[in-house]
């Protein structure tokens, strides 16, 4: 019992633990990259969609169809761009940072309010939910960068302290 607990056990997890994550990140960011180019290749396509129903005049029913998919697609890139920043996040600091999981969660809501938008399938309880979700989630986000601003304030003055000091 005693070697769980010894620096001997503790070094080895921590190597096996890196090797596994780095195994992830070679395996994992090929994968996010080409999931990103395939993103831009369907907004790609369903913008050549969108022309060609716009070319072909008058606003039909396709028209608005080629519109609302291409509009959900690239708010959906947006989504996939947000994630893979909070992964590479993982990968330069060994762990996930809440002001960027944050800005995913709103890039999210914001995802689903368009779309809802778009699709005039909006009921008063779902936009008070919205709303509930996007302000609790914008007033963390505010109150997160409040008290980094004042930590950066802070350890400016000790330093500038310390320095004076010697």
């Amino acid at each position: 019992m005693k070697f769980l607990f010894s620096e001997e056990f503790s070094q080895k997890a921590l190597k096996l633990y890196n090797s596994f994550v780095n195994l992830l990140v070679i395996v994992t960011v090929p994968i996010i990259i080409l999931t990103l180019i395939i993103a831009v290749g369907i907004i790609l396509y369903d913008l050549r969609l969108f022309a060609s129903h716009f070319a072909e005049g008058g606003l039909t029913e396709g028209h608005e169809k080629a519109f609302k998919l291409l509009i959900k697609n690239i708010l959906n890139f947006f989504v996939l761009i947000e994630l893979f920043r909070v992964f590479l996040d993982v990968i330069e600091y060994k762990r996930i940072r809440k002001r960027q999981m944050l800005e995913a969660g709103i890039v999210f809501v914001v995802r689903e309010i368009v779309i809802a938008m778009f699709e005039h399938r909006f009921s008063y309880k779902d936009l008070i939910g919205y709303a509930v979700l996007l302000i609790s989630l914008g007033v963390t986000y505010v109150l997160m960068e409040r008290s980094w601003i004042e930590l950066m304030r802070f350890t400016r003055k000790k330093d500038e302290g310390e320095k004076q000091a010697h």
